[in-house]
């Protein structure tokens, strides 16, 4: 795929997919189903880590759809590099049961999908 395919699909990804609301409910969900491992955590804040990755992740694909990709911060690159359960291990209990959790898998899934197109587009000649 070329940069301006890979464009393409990226602001697709922005302006269709990312309408839904916070999976608070899911997450409830899972702070529940997994509340033994959870309260053995020093410092669990799902929601707001979560929040923080896609933030990241939608923050980025504005630089990129306003052709402002040379402006993104080298710490912002950097976050970006790293995928959900990369940046936050803690969490990797949760990873083999997303699809129980079906509002946040769907929000995982497409923010993942942007980031990795973040990246090629962002590191393709």
């Amino acid at each position: 795929m070329n940069r301006e395919e890979i464009l393409v699909k990226i602001s697709d990804l922005y302006h269709s997919q990312f309408v839904h609301p916070f999976p608070y409910e899911d997450t409830d969900q899972i702070k529940a189903d997994f509340d033994r491992e959870f309260a053995s955590l020093e410092d669990e804040g799902l929601n707001s880590n979560f929040n923080d990755y896609c933030t990241l992740i939608i923050i980025t694909s504005g630089y990129v759809i306003k052709d402002e990709a040379a402006n993104i911060p080298k710490r912002q690159i950097d976050l970006l590099r790293e995928g959900f359960f990369q940046r936050f291990p803690q969490y990797s209990i949760i990873a083999t049961s997303l699809k129980n959790y079906p509002n946040f898998h769907i929000e995982y899934q497409n923010h993942e999908r942007l980031r990795k197109l973040l990246l090629d587009y962002l590191f393709s000649e």
